[in-house]
């Protein structure tokens, strides 16, 4: 967005408005990944990180435009 603020309201639900919503973004390994979003205070949605397999796990995160951001992969 280059600095501006989003020109419409930051969804709370997939089904809140139109074009993309929802990434998946498949990871090597999701603890990189988490460490960096608690630095950054980005919150985790729902109860994630949680296991989806014996091997991964699910985290759900939004980006600054609303965008939902799902990543998946293993804990280490």
């Amino acid at each position: 967005s280059f600095g501006k603020e989003p020109g419409h309201p930051r969804p709370a639900h997939i089904q809140d408005d139109t074009g993309m919503q929802y990434i998946t973004l498949h990871v090597k390994k999701l603890v990189p990944f988490l460490k960096r979003i608690r630095k950054h205070g980005v919150t985790l949605l729902g109860e994630t990180p949680v296991p989806i397999d014996s091997d991964r796990h699910f985290a759900l995160i939004q980006d600054p435009d609303g965008t939902f951001i799902e990543l998946i992969g293993p804990m280490d």
